[in-house]
């Protein structure tokens, strides 16, 4: 900071003994209110400055980094007095507008810190009843503890990946967790049993929500989808009984089969229902390397490396019959569904059609340059559809063998599958899936986002679903309609073969690992909500609608149907985080500079807040009278979300209410206790931290007084709150019930100052009818009225002992007296001259009787030796007027407020302290 900006303090000589000039040590100042600082004081133990300003606004400002932690908003008129509770936990306020509002002093740093976790802890969520923490990061764990005392309550073990999302539903019965790789599982708080896996996303989970109702939970992810989940999953079957890779799979028309061929030498039938084994084919001399179920479910045809096509009965796994051998290892069969024809491909890529009845070649189609990969029958068995890796689907007659159609693929075709419809989906080596038309060969729709080639592929038995498979082991399913990935499933390994049940919804794969995977599509809904990706996702109160936010933009949608709803205006180039309140009326997002709050309803903007630090995380407290913000800055600031009433024509910025800070790195994750008062937080520190978060706005509003509220003090209990007001009353009031208790005083004019006696039993006031009068707090009688002051009453202050008093205001030509009493004597003891302008404060030290701060409109603070009577320090602040001045808890600055929207913080040099 240059030495223009500091504030230059005039020494002022008085030629008293015994006084000290300022010096040149250095004042600072705390900068924010846009008008000027009425009232400013420290906090008991020194660690606050509280400020109240003619902006209507309170602020609570850090001593030592001098950053404002807190904007108190509400009052609709200036702000003139402030009082603090003794045990810093409160503060009062009074203004204009007639009314004395209380206030939380907010905890800046976090009430209790947790470790556990190695590594960065990504992702935290809370009970409904508050007492658990759930916690996960990047050592692939989630730990549950209890709230209040940290301690361990289990571990939810099985992830693969760095946990990132973790949401708690409300009734207790379930958590949700989700990994960097896409996996999202379920499980039971209670006794830490898991109840299901899916694969939710193609990459990182950006966003895990439960529906406030319980009844399905919402994912979001890096690949730019929004899937929504039951909250019961069907189960996964892992069959296994192949002492080798499976090469080939096929489900039996009825779905109540699965079929496996495996380079063991074995053919397998297994129940769909259960994943029990339920017979072998007869023995193969060699690997299994095809196999395929008959339409009706009767038979199943295999292809063998000993380069035989045979046939087999289902139902007891019989041999019917052998055909001819090919020329290279069979890599592909099917069977007609007029019960005729078997087809067969093999590594040489030769296709023969055989006649079941006699195992007579029926056709020899011919054209094919490459092994083929997969070999199938139009639904009315007229044509044979065959591919090959050399980059073709080609359509022949089944009866002659004809070429009917080529279909040019583009990279070697590596799977395929009809419709019943007439469709064909082709998987191929260069990892794309394209969907054609068999009768022009015409490409409907291309499937791009397997990360290796494309080994297995088929569509539902309504059309309306596909399944794809890839060498990398990543099983995808997809909406035929869209093109989008409803749901991904995965083994260890390649798989080679997959299909689906005629529930139109299970599936089965296998492969390289020897197991037969049985699932089943889950997810209830798909939306492509963004372009690249969902950033962040929150849902309503109401559970009836969603809200992302992406790169694209922020958008509601409809929790049901998935239909957009609207987008919302205020921040280009998308926003990063979002959140919905609980009472559904509005949501919050916010990109690298702004944070935005509109109304859910009809997307008006409410309000537009520029932000220090880029969000990263928002959250509602429960009863949404509060917005948590998380900053890259490692920071957390609170917002007062309530709209603007009346509507400005602009949407308004808003100070934060509170700012929280503690954290060595990045916080990941933020969630709200039930409370509404807790805020719990992951980090990449490796910590999990509890937060005391203050009320947005004022806690309590106490109204009453017919005029402005001019002086406030908490009795040393903070049980009490006493109030002086223009009305020309003081009142007790009770902050335990937040109740009047009693008018204490009724004056002749207005009431401008009151102070507690320190032992809390009596008051001290000053007024316009130029008294100062002790009165007691239980009975609001009358004790004593100190002569002295010819002009109203300013201001009045207690020694710490109690023993004296002080007392000064408004005074004629160039003298303005500081007058001082004995406690129990009504005739002054001293007068302290020295002031020329009206002296709006006057303060004991608050150990020393001895020492008393003056400061007076013109702008001059003095400290007096009370003894003596002698100014020991003297200064002027350069932009008056000033209306308070006081001490902090050593005695070592002084805080005052000036014209120019600043409180000054100023050294009290060793000899005045």
């Amino acid at each position: 900071m240059g030495g223009n900006h500091f504030l230059a303090l005039t020494a002022i000589v008085m030629g008293l003994l015994g006084s000290v000039e300022a010096r040149a040590q250095t004042t600072q100042w705390l900068e924010g209110h846009t008008d000027p600082v009425y009232d400013a004081m420290f906090t008991p133990d020194g660690k606050w400055v509280v400020t109240a300003s003619f902006d209507k606004t309170l602020r609570l400002w850090d001593r030592k980094t001098r950053q404002s932690v807190r904007t108190m908003s509400g009052h609709t008129g200036l702000v003139l007095s402030i009082a603090v509770s003794a045990d810093g936990k409160k503060i009062a306020s009074g203004g204009m507008d007639n009314t004395i509002k209380i206030w939380d002093v907010p905890i800046s740093s976090p009430v209790a810190s947790h470790g556990g976790h190695t590594g960065a802890v990504r992702a935290v969520a809370v009970s409904q009843d508050g007492k658990w923490i759930i916690s996960g990061g990047a050592d692939k764990t989630v730990r549950i503890r209890g709230i209040a005392d940290g301690k361990p309550v289990r571990t939810l073990d099985g992830h693969q990946a760095a946990v990132v999302a973790i949401a708690a539903r409300n009734d207790g019965k379930q958590v949700a967790t989700a990994t960097e790789s896409g996996a999202l599982r379920l499980f039971n708080p209670i006794d830490g049993k898991p109840g299901g896996t899916v694969i939710a996303h193609a990459g990182l989970v950006s966003g895990l929500v439960y529906a406030p109702n319980n009844s399905f939970v919402i994912s979001g992810g890096s690949d730019g989808f929004v899937r929504k989940w039951p909250v019961t999953l069907p189960p996964v079957i892992s069959a296994t009984g192949h002492a080798a890779a499976i090469t080939a799979l096929d489900v039996s028309k009825n779905g109540s089969l699965v079929a496996t061929a495996s380079a063991d030498k074995t053919a397998r039938l297994w129940q769909r229902a259960d994943g029990k084994p339920l017979r072998q084919l007869d023995p193969h001399p060699a690997a299994v390397t095809a196999i395929a179920f008959s339409p009706n479910g009767s038979q199943v045809a295999t292809g063998c490396a000993d380069k035989i096509a045979r046939v087999f009965q289902a139902s007891d796994g019989k041999l019917q019959k052998p055909f001819p051998a090919h020329a290279a290892a069979i890599t592909a069969v099917a069977l007609s569904a007029n019960g005729k024809y078997l087809v067969a491909g093999d590594a040489s890529g030769a296709v023969r059609i055989y006649r079941i009845a006699d195992a007579g070649v029926q056709a020899m189609p011919t054209g094919h340059s490459g092994p083929i990969t997969a070999v199938t029958f139009t639904a009315n068995s007229s044509q044979v559809v065959t591919a090959s890796r050399d980059k073709t689907v080609r359509v022949f007659s089944s009866t002659d063998g004809k070429l009917v159609r080529t279909i040019d693929v583009g990279a070697e075709a590596t799977a395929l599958g009809l419709s019943a419809d007439g469709q064909a989906v082709i998987g191929a080596a260069d990892k794309q899936v394209k969907i054609v038309t068999l009768a022009d060969g015409k490409t409907v729709r291309t499937l791009a986002g397997h990360r290796a080639a494309v080994t297995g592929a088929g569509f539902s038995s309504d059309n309306k679903r596909i399944v794809t498979a890839a060498a990398d082991g990543r099983v995808r399913a997809w909406d035929a309609k869209t093109g989008h990935v409803l749901q991904y499933f995965s083994a260890s390994g390649s798989v080679a073969g997959v299909g689906f049940s005629n529930d139109n919804r299970t599936i089965a794969f296998a492969g390289e690992d020897k197991t037969v995977h049985i699932e089943a599509i889950s997810v209830a809904m798909v939306m492509a909500a963004d372009e690249k990706e969902v950033s962040s996702l929150g849902i309503s109160g109401n559970s009836s609608q969603l809200v992302t936010a992406g790169p694209g933009g922020v958008t509601s949608w409809n929790a049901g149907s998935g239909q957009k709803v609207r987008t919302f205006e205020g921040l280009p180039g998308g926003a990063q985080s979002v959140a919905f309140n609980a009472a559904s009326n509005q949501l919050a997002a916010a990109n690298v500079k702004t944070l935005c709050l509109w109304n859910a309803a009809n997307g008006e903007l409410q309000l537009k807040i520029a932000t220090k630090s880029p969000v990263t995380k928002l959250v509602y407290s429960a009863d949404s009278k509060k917005l948590l913000a998380v900053s890259r800055d490692k920071t957390i600031r609170s917002f007062d979300p309530t709209a603007p009433n009346p509507k400005p024509p602009e949407p308004p910025s808003r100070d934060a209410a509170q700012l929280l800070s503690g954290h060595a790195g990045d916080i990941h994750s933020i969630v709200f206790v039930a409370d509404n008062m807790t805020a719990v937080t992951a980090g990449a520190d490796g910590t999990v931290k509890t937060w005391t978060v203050a009320a947005a706005g004022f806690s309590q509003n106490y109204t009453g007084h017919g005029g402005y509220v001019a002086g406030l003090a908490f009795s040393p209990d903070g049980s009490r709150l006493v109030s002086s007001s223009a009305d020309k009353t003081v009142r007790l009031w009770d902050t335990t019930t937040n109740k009047v208790i009693r008018t204490l005083s009724t004056q002749p004019s207005q009431v401008y100052s009151v102070v507690f006696s320190p032992d809390g039993k009596q008051v001290l006031t000053g007024g316009a009818d130029k008294s100062v009068r002790l009165i007691n707090v239980e009975t609001g009688s009358e004790i004593r009225k100190f002569s002295g002051p010819e002009q109203p009453v300013y201001t009045v202050a207690f020694s710490p002992d109690g023993g004296s008093i002080a007392a000064a205001g408004v005074g004629l030509g160039g003298k303005r007296t500081v007058y001082l009493w004995e406690t129990g004597n009504p005739k002054p003891s001293k007068e302290l001259d020295g002031h020329r302008g009206d002296i709006y404060r006057v303060r004991f030290h608050p150990t020393k009787p001895n020492r008393l701060l003056t400061a007076d409109y013109t702008g001059v603070i003095h400290i007096w030796d009370t003894g003596t009577a002698k100014s020991l320090f003297t200064t002027r602040i350069t932009a008056p007027p000033i209306y308070s001045a006081a001490y902090s808890k050593d005695g070592k600055q002084i805080v005052t407020g000036a014209k120019d929207a600043r409180a000054y913080l100023i050294p009290v040099p060793a000899a005045a302290q």
